[in-house]
């Protein structure tokens, strides 16, 4: 049909991290909670929207975007409708540093700004 759907039940603040779909848009409706929504454009200008049952957003194609449950107490529940049967996901941390083989270490402490150190805890953390 050329359509995904998935529900998101999200812990208190959970977090669906940093990602993006190269072959679809997404639209999500907040069925449950207070979420937190947002995408970076190709200008890298954060578009953000909180929300609330029955609200919904959606997020362009290809572009990295998160949702965030902003409860602190209590889940979330979302509903999120894909462009694509195979939309792809792409997690952006876990391409930058789980990647086989690896990325060059100068390349991600040149890319992140970040020390030899801070690249080997965060290999450590998402190994």
């Amino acid at each position: 049909m050329g359509l995904t759907m998935g529900r998101l039940d999200l812990d208190p603040n959970g977090l669906v991290p940093l990602h993006s779909h190269p072959r679809a848009s997404e639209v999500t409706i907040c069925i449950k909670g207070t979420l937190l929504v947002g995408f970076v454009n190709t200008s890298n200008y954060l578009f953000t929207q909180l929300l609330r049952p029955g609200e919904s957003f959606v997020f362009p194609k290809g572009l990295i975007h998160f949702l965030y449950n902003m409860e602190s107490m209590g889940p979330a529940v979302a509903v999120s409708g894909l462009s694509s049967q195979n939309p792809g996901t792409q997690i952006a941390s876990l391409a930058a540093f789980t990647s086989k083989p690896p990325l060059p270490d100068e390349v991600l402490k040149r890319s992140f700004q970040i020390s030899n150190q801070d690249v080997a805890r965060i290999r450590r953390s998402l190994g």
